[in-house]
Order: C-alpha cells, then sequence, then structure tokens
C-alpha cells in the first residue's frame, strides 16, 4: 500500500472524560463493594488515537465538541499540552462533554464502560466541512462509529476526496451500519465481537471479513486482544500477527484506541513501510500501554518506545 507524503492526521470524533473507579473485581448485579482507586483521566476514541499519534510524533489535529463546563475547558488544555492542533474543537453552550464511567479489575485489567455522550452529539457534518482545510492538509484521516455516523462519514468522503488514507475504527459496532461508511474506509479496524455485529455473520475472523468484504471494505484489521491481530487485505489470504505476551496485565482500557493511533501515525510517516509491518508493529505499542494505568495517562511518549519503532 503507498503512503502519501506528510506526517500529518487528522481525528473525527468523540471526545470523552473519564470518570474510573478500580476494585479487586466487578461486583454482581444488586451488590455494592470497595473499591482501591479512583482517578480522572481524558478519553474518547477520536480523542484517544489522537494523543497515541501524537506522542508518537505525528503532526495531529482533532476535530470535536466538548461542552462548557469543566471538563470542557480541562479537556481543551490538556489537548494544547499534547501538541494537538485544537482549532476545529468547539465549545457547545448549555451541554456537558462527554463522561465515560470506567470500572477497573484490577486481578485481571480488564473493564466495563457507560458513556454518556453529551456535546459529542452534537458534531454535525456540516462541522467536518468547516474542518475541510485542515483535512486536506493531512495525509491520513481516522474517524469512530463513537459519533452520528453522518458525521463520520462525511469525514471519510472527504478524505476520500483530498486522497487521504482513511481509517474507521468501527466501535462501537451495530448491525445494518450504512454500506457508504465501508466503501469509503481504506483501513477498518475492529475486533471480533465488532466483526460479528457489522457483518452479521457468526464465526470468526475467516468468516466475518468475507462478509465485510462483500460489503465493500478493503483492508481489514481484527485485533484479537493479547493474541495479536490479522490483516486481511483486499485479494489476499489473511496475515496472522502474533504479539508478545505481557507478564503483567494492569489496565486494558483504551488499548484498542492506542492501536488505532499507533496504525495513523506509522502510516503518515513511515512512507514505504508495507501494511503488514505497520499492524504489527502497532500491536506491540498497543501491548506496551496495558502495563500502565488508565486511557492516555498509559500512551508513552516518543522517547519511551524508540525500540517499538
Amino acid at each position: 500500500m503507498s503512503v502519501f507524503p506528510g506526517g500529518k492526521v487528522v481525528f473525527v470524533g468523540s471526545i470523552f472524560r473519564d470518570v474510573v473507579a478500580v476494585s479487586e473485581r466487578f461486583p454482581k448485579r444488586g451488590e455494592t463493594i470497595f473499591g482501591s482507586e479512583f482517578f480522572m483521566g481524558f478519553g474518547g476514541k477520536g480523542a484517544n488515537p489522537c494523543v497515541m499519534a501524537a506522542r508518537l510524533g505525528a503532526q495531529t489535529s482533532m476535530v470535536g465538541r466538548v461542552g462548557d463546563d469543566e471538563n470542557g475547558e480541562a479537556y481543551i488544555k490538556h489537548l494544547e499540552q499534547c501538541a494537538v492542533d485544537i482549532k476545529n474543537v468547539k465549545t457547545v453552550e448549555n451541554t456537558s462533554s462527554g463522561v465515560a464511567t470506567i470500572f477497573v479489575e484490577s486481578s485481571t485489567g480488564e473493564n466495563e464502560i457507560i458513556i454518556v455522550p453529551g456535546a459529542n452529539a452534537k458534531l454535525f457534518p456540516s462541522d467536518v466541512q468547516s474542518a475541510e482545510d485542515t483535512i486536506k492538509g493531512c495525509s491520513v484521516l481516522s474517524t469512530v462509529l463513537e459519533i452520528s455516523h453522518n458525521t463520520a462519514l462525511e469525514a471519510l468522503k472527504l478524505g476520500r476526496k483530498h486522497g487521504l488514507i482513511t481509517i474507521l475504527n468501527a466501535a462501537p459496532a451495530v448491525s445494518n451500519l450504512d454500506k457508504e461508511l465501508l466503501e469509503n474506509t481504506d483501513i477498518l479496524i475492529l475486533n471480533e465481537t465488532e466483526a460479528e455485529i457489522i457483518s452479521g455473520v457468526t464465526g470468526d475472523y475467516r468468516i466475518t471479513s468475507t462478509k465485510l468484504q462483500e460489503l465493500g471494505c478493503t483492508n481489514i484489521v481484527v485485533t484479537l486482544g493479547a493474541q495479536g491481530a490479522v490483516l486481511i487485505p483486499k485479494d489476499a489470504e489473511p496475515i496472522l500477527i502474533p504479539v508478545a505476551k505481557v507478564e503483567k496485565v494492569v489496565d486494558t482500557t483504551g488499548a484498542g484506541d492506542a492501536f488505532v493511533g499507533s496504525v495513523a501515525y506509522l502510516l503518515a510517516t513511515q512512507k514505504s513501510m508495507p501494511l503488514k509491518e505497520v499492524v504489527k508493529k502497532a500491536c506491540s505499542l498497543a501491548s506496551y500501554t496495558v502495563t500502565r494505568k488508565g486511557t492516555q495517562s498509559s500512551y508513552p511518549p516518543r522517547s519511551q518506545v524508540l525500540h517499538l519503532l
């Protein structure tokens, strides 16, 4: 796959403030248990990969919405500190910022999440059109299904219009997804459950990817958690890409988004790197993040992961 010149990436997507509670195990239905830790962080499947790509060294721009509250104000300052271009991050009046309530099971590192979209629900296709000058100056565009699907589609179409590599992180997955979203996507990234939901068929990646390609997908990446990922190129056999075992998993929150951000960074900066190698490196970078707690707080600066680049 050829990569366009430049190292600029634009992310069109969601912005959530994380509210995190940690306990040794998840409570049962109706049960109250004691937790061991509480903290707040920064998340969202649009902003997370944006920050990951920025920390790895890409020039990143964010297109999103926050509310006119303390969470929104804090998030804009945070993105500025991460060297993200925020001229297309706007504040929506009389609206709360998006909030993600995250429960982390410390014994396994697994998580459960409830999101309240808030201002994210007010990111419209017209807002993407207003960001066209930013988009056309980039080489990679990434979007997600955590915003209006019409807005995500507009982003993908604008990316295609200006010759960008387009990435769709198909989460949260829905059945009967608009085929136009898939047809305007160069690289579809999703996990096994999401692949089943969107394809409408049950089975492993061999079964779901066949259906997804019939729906218009070209390159598909199915993430397999601790087992790595599978790359299914158009008109080629699936390529299983394993990842080294992580000795101590602390928190898996945001690992999938770290993978997406790593893919976007590598596509934008490593012009001749084969897609298989991009996916392999992104798996290693995402694995690195599960050894640390939090979402964006687990994303390393470039200097800590030079050996993985």
